[in-house]
């Protein structure tokens, strides 16, 4: 049995990536989280740990020696108004948590063969009219990129120990949750909204799809450093609402201007309205097809269920 290490487990994402990686099977899973797992199996461990505090070197942590693999996917949620307090633990949960994380991957006898942590795509800025790869810089970026460059540093230091390390930009994960059921509750009454112009692009992955990038990653020895956790497919802010819409019957989108947002939600109304047309060009390399790959199709799948 392959040891596998999942930081943030008990969210959205590592709840079903521990599903998936129990129906391999020959996997065992330990969930490292605040919380622990929603469901108990056999194979599945918890391992109560905050990673905004290092970790103590005089102990001994058994349940966590010799594992195959990290997938690292803890950190605050970044949806909410963004107050100093919200934003200091978006960043804390993501740069501090994984020095500490990574300050222990070093030791020998916790050392994995890869680790493979989220990232996002947020990296890139707001870059209308681009066509944003793995190799592309950042520009025009605010706070987020930030957070996302010196996440990223963090993780990819576990290279200089010999691990594998891949950092996967997540796209706008569509799924039972998430921005999916956030947008699609304020859907009412034969009325929905359209964020910014309609126009910004907004990079998206099923999670369906997305669990199975992460899977691939973490079996490859020589998978990217960078990888982007997105389907190639364009979609705009327009179009996810009129995704919506055709499910929820909707008859009339009114616009949300950024100004609106802004009020609700102060500079995270702005990271909202970034235009991205995110691609991967190296999907290919690690054999990662989507298999769901029409929004409508997806959505109405999550919301119809």
């Amino acid at each position: 049995m392959k040891k596998i290490i999942i930081t943030g487990g008990s969210g959205f994402l590592g709840t079903q990536i521990t599903q998936r990686l129990l129906e391999l099977e020959g996997y065992e899973i330990v969930v490292m989280d605040i919380v622990p797992p929603r469901e108990k199996n056999e194979h599945t461990t918890f391992f109560k740990k905050d990673l905004l505090e290092p970790f103590d070197y005089e102990k001994d942590y058994e349940l966590l020696k010799n594992p195959y693999a990290v997938i690292h996917l803890s950190g605050k949620s970044i949806n909410g108004r963004f107050t100093e307090k919200h934003k200091r633990l978006i960043c804390d949960t993501r740069v501090l948590a994984s020095q500490h994380l990574v300050e222990l991957l070093s030791r020998e006898e916790y050392k994995p063969e890869s680790l493979v942590a989220a990232s996002a795509v947020g990296y890139y800025g707001n870059q209308p009219g681009e066509i944003l790869v793995e190799s592309s810089d950042r520009k025009n970026y605010y706070f987020l990129s930030d957070v996302v460059e010196a996440w990223e540093e963090e993780n990819l230091r576990a290279q200089q120990q010999g691990v594998n390390v891949t950092c996967i930009r997540n796209g706008h994960i569509i799924g039972r949750g998430g921005i999916l059921t956030e947008v699609a509750k304020s859907f009412r009454f034969g009325i929905g909204g359209i964020l910014g112009t309609g126009k910004e692009h907004l990079p998206w992955i099923d999670v369906r799809d997305l669990v199975e990038l992460y899977i691939k990653a973490m079996e490859m020895s020589d998978a990217p450093s960078i990888i982007n956790g997105v389907n190639n497919q364009n979609l705009t802010q327009k179009q996810f609402s009129q995704a919506i819409g055709e499910v929820k019957k909707t008859k009339l989108y009114l616009p949300v201007p950024r100004w609106v947002l802004s009020l609700k939600y102060a500079e995270f109304g702005r990271e909202m309205l970034v235009d991205q047309n995110v691609q991967s060009e190296l999907l290919e390399k690690v054999k990662f097809i989507p298999k769901h790959s029409s929004i409508s199709d997806v959505i109405r799948y999550y919301l119809k269920e």
